[in-house]
């Protein structure tokens, strides 16, 4: 027991750096788990996309600071905005007629899927 005193006076610091990496690890391993799966679009997502706001009620479509879609719709009536919810990673902003939806990524591809569309 004295032996195991001894090292545990003597390298406190390996068993810290140690404590200090494991904890680090379990925090990696939550935030991997709970990361929110990507966006992938395709002509799927597209269509769906098109589903919620009306394929005929588009007017417009740009990008607002790189990333956030605005969208301008001629009847906001006819727009599913819950489900325009569910599928925007961090949020749907309705202004007006302008409908602004944030994606992570890939927002300059949805807008020229789009585009094609209208």
């Amino acid at each position: 027991m004295e032996k195991f005193m001894q090292f545990c006076t003597t390298y406190w610091w390996v068993l810290l750096i140690v404590a200090i990496v494991a904890i680090l690890l379990v925090t990696l391993l939550i935030l991997v788990k709970h990361k929110k799966p990507r966006i992938r679009v395709d002509e799927a997502f597209i269509d769906r996309l098109l589903e919620l706001l009306g394929s005929d009620n588009l007017a417009g479509v740009s990008l607002d600071n790189g990333n956030r879609l605005k969208i301008e719709v001629k009847d906001l009536d006819i727009v599913d905005l819950n489900g325009l919810k569910e599928i925007s990673e961090s949020g749907v902003f309705v202004t007006g007629n302008y409908i602004k939806i944030l994606f992570k990524l890939d927002s300059l591809t949805i807008k020229q899927a789009l585009e094609k569309k209208i």
